[in-house]
C-alpha cells in the first residue's frame, strides 16, 4: 500500500497496531462503570464525575417479621397520625420517627407522612419550622416499605388529603409516652399496653364511632419506646423502612471511593464493613448540659487519646474525623501525626463541584450525614456515652458482629470487634433498651 507524502511507515504502523488493541479492549475488557475519580487528578480543584455506584441503597424493606405485628393488629383507619415534631440530628430525628410508627401501628391507625423540625436558623428558608421528610430521608422509600411491609396501613402524603378532613375531630396532641407514666420501663414492654392506653385516652376527647376522622398529633418520642417488646428480627429490620436521601448518599460515596484511591485501599464498597481500611471517630466534645458523668469524656484531650489507642491496637493508620468544631479537627490531624496516624474528613475528600454542593446546599445537619453513612463502613468505629449518633451506629454495627451478648459488659460503655462506645460502664442504658438499630 502506498502511504500519502509525509507519513512515516514506522508511525502508521504503530497507530494501526493501537487501534486494535484499544477494539480489543473495548470489545472483550471494557469496563462498564468508569471510576468517577482517576488517582493523579483527586487533589485538583476540578469538578469530579458523579461516581456510578451508591454503595448506600437497598431495597424497599419486605419484613415477614413486620407483617406478622400488622396481621395481628386491629386496625382504625378513622384515628390518623401526624408525626411533625422530630428535631436534631440524623441519629435522633431517625429513632423519633420510627417510634412515632410503631406506636401508629401498635394502635391500628393511619399515618401523615412524618415531616422534620428544623432549627430555628433555617425557619426563613424553609418558610416554616417543619419540614418535608426528605430532608434526611427517602420518601418514596418510606412509604413503599410501609406499604411492602405493612399493607394494611393507610398512608396519606400530607395532612391535607386526609380523607373527610372538613369532619375530622382534631387535631388532639399527645406526648405518647404520657400514657405509660405510671408503668415502669420493666412492666411496659408490649405495644399492645400502649394501645389500650391510648383509646382509653381517646375516649375523653371524642367517642370511638365518630363519623368523621379523628387526627393525634404526637409529640416527640425519643429514647422512650421499649424496641426488645418486639421480637429481634422486627427490631434488627425496622429501622430500613427510612434511608437516606439519595443525594447525601452519592457524596458519601465519593467520599469513600476517593479515600480508597488516595490512600491506595482496594476496598469494596458494597460490603457493609470495609476491613483493615480505616477507624471512624465521631469527636463530640460539647459539654453543655451534660451531666458529671459525661464531662470527662468530653473533653477532647480524653477523646482524642481514646481515639488514637483503638487506631493503633487495631493496627490502622487512618482516620475519618468528624467534629462539630473544626478547631478539634485541625488539632487531631497533628497529633495524629505524631504518632504516624494520617486523619481525614470529608472536606477532604470531597473536590470541586462535589463540595460546593456540600457546602452551599445542605445545612450542618445534613452536611453530618455524609459523616454518619461514610461511619457506618467503617473498619472500626469509635465515640463517646452522650452521643445518639454514635450510640446508633453501634448498635446498627453490632448486626455484622459474632459477639451477641456481652458489648454492654465493659471496659467501655459498649465494645464489640467493630464498634467502643466511651464511658462509664454501664452508662446511658437508655440507648440500647430504646434506640432502633
Amino acid at each position: 500500500m502506498v502511504l500519502p507524502a509525509g507519513v512515516n511507515r514506522r508511525y502508521a504502523c504503530l497507530a494501526g497496531f493501537l487501534l486494535v488493541a484499544i477494539w480489543c479492549w473495548v470489545a472483550f475488557d471494557r469496563p462498564y462503570t468508569f471510576p468517577s475519580h482517576v488517582p493523579w487528578n483527586i487533589y485538583s480543584g476540578t469538578p469530579q464525575a458523579r461516581p456510578a455506584l451508591d454503595a448506600f441503597d437497598y431495597p424497599p424493606l419486605d419484613s415477614s417479621a413486620m407483617k406478622r405485628v400488622c396481621s395481628r393488629t386491629q386496625w382504625n383507619q378513622s384515628v390518623t397520625f401526624i408525626c411533625d415534631d422530630s428535631s436534631g440530628g440524623v441519629a435522633e430525628v431517625r429513632n423519633s420517627i420510627l417510634n412515632c410508627v410503631r406506636y401508629t401501628i401498635a394502635a391500628g391507625g393511619s399515618l401523615v407522612v412524618p415531616r422534620i423540625t428544623v432549627d430555628e436558623a433555617y425557619e426563613e428558608y424553609f418558610g416554616s419550622n417543619t419540614t418535608e421528610l426528605d430532608y434526611m430521608f427517602d420518601t418514596d422509600h418510606f412509604i413503599n416499605s410501609l406499604m411492602a411491609s405493612c399493607p394494611q396501613i393507610r398512608i396519606y402524603k400530607a395532612a391535607s388529603t386526609i380523607a373527610n378532613r372538613q369532619y375530622a375531630y382534631g387535631p388532639i396532641s399527645l406526648v405518647p409516652e404520657s400514657l405509660t407514666k405510671q408503668l415502669t420501663k420493666t412492666s411496659f414492654q408490649q405495644a399492645g399496653q400502649w394501645s389500650a392506653l391510648f383509646y382509653k385516652w381517646l375516649l375523653q376527647y371524642v367517642a370511638l364511632d365518630n363519623k368523621g376522622p379523628i387526627i393525634v398529633r404526637l409529640g416527640r418520642s425519643y429514647l422512650e419506646y421499649p424496641i426488645y417488646g418486639d421480637d429481634d428480627n422486627f427490631v434488627l429490620h425496622f429501622g430500613k423502612i427510612l434511608k437516606i436521601r439519595r443525594d447525601i448518599r452519592i457524596l458519601a460515596t465519593t467520599a469513600l471511593r476517593t479515600l480508597s484511591y488516595s490512600y491506595n485501599l482496594p476496598l469494596r464498597l458494597s460490603e457493609p464493613i470495609l476491613k483493615k481500611a480505616f477507624l471512624g471517630a465521631h469527636l463530640s466534645t460539647d459539654e453543655e448540659g451534660l451531666p458529671k458523668a459525661d464531662q470527662e469524656n468530653a473533653r477532647y484531650q480524653v477523646q482524642s487519646q481514646h481515639y488514637l489507642n483503638q487506631a493503633l491496637s487495631g493496627n490502622l493508620s487512618l482516620i475519618y474525623a468528624a467534629s462539630e468544631f473544626g478547631h478539634d479537627i485541625l488539632e487531631f490531624i497533628k497529633d495524629g501525626s505524631l504518632q504516624n496516624i494520617t486523619v481525614t474528613t470529608k472536606l477532604d475528600l470531597l473536590k470541586g463541584q462535589d463540595r460546593e454542593h456540600l457546602l452551599d446546599t445542605f445545612t450542618p445537619d445534613q452536611q453530618a450525614i455524609v459523616d454518619f453513612l461514610v461511619f457506618s463502613k467503617a473498619s472500626e468505629f469509635a465515640g463517646v456515652g452522650h452521643s445518639g449518633m454514635a450510640w446508633n451506629l453501634a448498635l446498627a454495627r453490632h448486626f455484622y458482629t459474632a459477639q451477641k451478648d456481652n458489648e454492654l459488659d465493659g471496659p467501655q460503655m459498649f465494645g464489640d470487634a467493630l464498634s467502643r462506645i466511651y464511658g462509664p460502664r454501664r452508662g446511658h442504658p437508655e440507648f440500647p433498651a430504646s434506640m432502633w438499630p
